[in-house]
């Protein structure tokens, strides 16, 4: 196409380039035979390039890499000369709407190809885009931006420095041309293609001055509607008194008398610096307050099924982009309808209550910045950013209180409706998020970025991060596990078992075996080899005595009584007296003879008596010296009667 070759400008380069260029477009062609957008053509698609661009430019490409370099200027320009011909041959004679407009998407696509390998200016295509979008309607950007955000990553990736400004000032020029209430998601990608582009921690956009939109000014009609409904609401801008304003009721405003004070709130909303003036800020109160009452009184009406059924089918869907584009701009508008005639219908719209509503949250979360609380956070800053730290300012204690009010106020409404709590969490996310960046403001907007970190440092996380994850064997014999070897005795189960089934592993020890092994722990105690032995001794001798004890109580209860010291139970080990024989032959049931003693008071007698009992009913084997004294001693008698029996 003849059309598309490039004058030569009195330059042979490029014209050579030029042709080129229409012989790589047509190239293009073969590789990419649809008309859209997508897909991109890559480097891999034209391995070739760099040694034919060395031919037609008559250099190596390859060498003087530096920018400052004579010959990579002079290439830079000859290209740049040859590909601004060649795009204005295309937008001047292809429509964007037209399937030929692919060809221009090919050259963006060849120059990022070109730019990547710094061969070319890196800012030309989007000084291209630039261009482009300056020769077009509305409608013919939003295809020009659907390539922009189809490439983002791709064009961002490399060289972004040399590509800022131009993307800033090409952004900017278009959001100029837009307007906010016909095309808000427009706008919206715009914002977000910039918000993708940039770095996170980049100063461009960011309000360091703190400078509010003032030109952005809602008017409103300020005359009363009549003398009647002036009268109805006094604005004083004076501070009332505490306990009057707790005693008068919450009272709500007619339409008309809560239109002018209602559209005065924009004017704080505006420029939050007026709220520093005291009257002003009381003026503000006082109609917010009156605000707050009448939303409070307004009722949703009931929605219905088929409705509600309705919304439920929208939500379930995937809309289209210009679906979506349509709802969004029918459900917000920047611009508020202010007429006096319309103003009851539009706050009876929970909508529109909770736009007017999250204005006034964003201003609620300003005044908090100012009390006492927020300053003492703001004190370890060294070098603050004093155009939004506002250090002359302060919230005294009273309007402190009555912001923290207002806002639980409002957040409480805002949780009431269809979707109440979802929207309400959706808000304050946001605001929760945006402390960070006015803090991130504060702070003189400090770099966020982190170093990278070095190789061998990642080689380390990697093989520590492997070796933590790695199955690990388990040991034969885990730490702290007792050993089982006493079961194996050499491969012969049946002696193991023969083991197991030992008298001794069951049957109880005989008491006299306890006594040498208590002696033992007693002379470790009195003469310790140091405090770790003396510490064992007397655990084993507890331990001993306690089993012992046990054993004995089978058969030696008596000898209970005689043990005055825990740690002395020798009595247990000592042998019984055998009961004589003549006491055998008296047949005398010594149990009966004591409880016929006791019955006749015998034992109540004074004097010293004194009763051997020997071997009764077989639970005593020696003999019991009991004295009978005077006044105890049946009761004595009978205790021991009822250990006996």
């Amino acid at each position: 196409m003849p059309s598309a070759i490039s004058e030569s400008h009195g330059i042979t380069a490029v014209g050579s380039f030029g042709a080129f260029l229409h012989d790589i477009l047509a190239r293009a062609e073969f590789i990419k035979p649809t008309a859209t957008i997508e897909p991109a053509l890559n480097k891999s698609d034209f391995q070739d390039l760099q040694p034919q661009l060395a031919q037609v430019l008559g250099a190596d490409l390859s060498q003087s890499n530096d920018p400052a370099d004579l010959k990579k200027a002079q290439r830079f320009a000859v290209i740049e000369t040859a590909v601004r011909d060649t795009f204005s041959n295309l937008i001047a004679t292809i429509p964007i709407d037209s399937p030929d407009f692919v060809k221009v998407w090919n050259l963006f696509d060849i120059l990022s190809i070109l730019s990547d390998s710094e061969q070319c200016d890196p800012a030309l295509l989007f000084w291209l885009v630039e261009e482009l979008l300056d020769s077009q309607t509305i409608a013919g950007c939003r295809k020009v931006f659907d390539f922009l955000e189809s490439r983002r990553e791709r064009i961002t990736a490399k060289h972004f420095r040399q590509k800022q400004l131009v993307i800033l000032r090409t952004c900017n020029e278009l959001l100029r041309r837009l307007s906010r209430a016909l095309d808000p998601a427009f706008c919206g990608r715009v914002f977000i293609f910039m918000f993708q582009s940039f770095p996170l921690g980049d100063k461009s956009s960011v309000n360091l001055r703190g400078e509010y939109h003032v030109e952005n000014v809602t008017t409103y009609d300020q005359t009363p509607a009549d003398a009647d409904g002036a009268d109805k609401m006094d604005v004083d801008v004076k501070t009332p008194d505490a306990k009057k304003q707790q005693q008068q009721p919450e009272k709500h405003l007619d339409p008309d008398a809560l239109y002018p004070i209602f559209w005065s709130l924009q004017d704080s909303f505006n420029q939050p610096k007026k709220l520093f003036d005291p009257q002003h800020f009381a003026a503000f109160k006082a109609g917010l307050e009156a605000t707050m009452a009448t939303f409070r009184t307004l009722k949703e009406p009931p929605r219905s099924k088929d409705k509600e059924k309705a919304d439920e089918h929208k939500r379930a869907l995937k809309r289209k982009r210009e679906d979506a584009a349509g709802d969004l701009a029918t459900a917000f508008n920047p611009k508020y309808l202010t007429s006096r005639d319309l103003f009851k219908l539009e706050i009876s719209d929970l909508a529109f209550r909770r736009n007017i509503l999250v204005q006034v949250l964003i201003v609620m979360e300003f005044l908090l910045s100012l009390s006492s609380k927020a300053k003492e956070k703001l004190a370890g800053i060294k070098a603050p950013n004093k155009s939004v730290t506002y250090s002359d300012q302060q919230l005294n204690e009273e309007d402190t209180k009555w912001v923290g009010k207002m806002k639980h106020m409002i957040a409480e409404y805002l949780k009431n409706g269809v979707d109440g709590a979802y929207f309400y969490r959706m808000v304050e996310t946001v605001l929760s998020r945006d402390k960070n960046w006015v803090r991130w403001k504060v702070e003189n907007c400090s770099s966020i970025e982190l170093p990278s970190l070095p190789a061998d440092m990642f080689v380390e996380a990697k093989s520590t991060a492997g070796r933590l994850a790695a199955t690990k064997r388990l040991r034969a014999a885990p730490l702290g596990s007792l050993s089982l070897s006493f079961l194996d005795d050499g491969g012969d189960e049946a002696g193991a078992m023969e083991k197991l089934k030992a008298p001794d592993r069951y049957t109880l020890p005989d008491l006299a075996t306890f006594r040498r092994k208590i002696a033992d722990d007693d002379f470790e105690i009195e003469m310790p080899t140091n405090n770790e032995t003396k510490a064992a001794a007397m655990e084993g001798k507890a331990s001993k005595s306690w089993r012992a004890l046990r054993i004995a109580s089978k058969y030696k209860l008596a000898s209970f009584d005689k043990i005055d010291d825990d740690d002395k139970i020798d009595y247990i080990f000592e042998e019984q007296k055998q009961s004589t024989g003549e006491e055998e032959e008296s047949g005398i049931d010594e149990g009966s003879v004591f409880v016929w003693l006791a019955h006749l008071g015998v034992a109540e007698d004074g004097g010293d008596e004194s009763f051997d009992f020997g071997d009764y009913l077989g639970a005593y084997l020696g003999v019991w010296e009991y004295t009978v004294a005077g006044g105890g001693g049946f009761l004595d008698y009978a205790w021991h009667f009822g250990s006996l029996t």
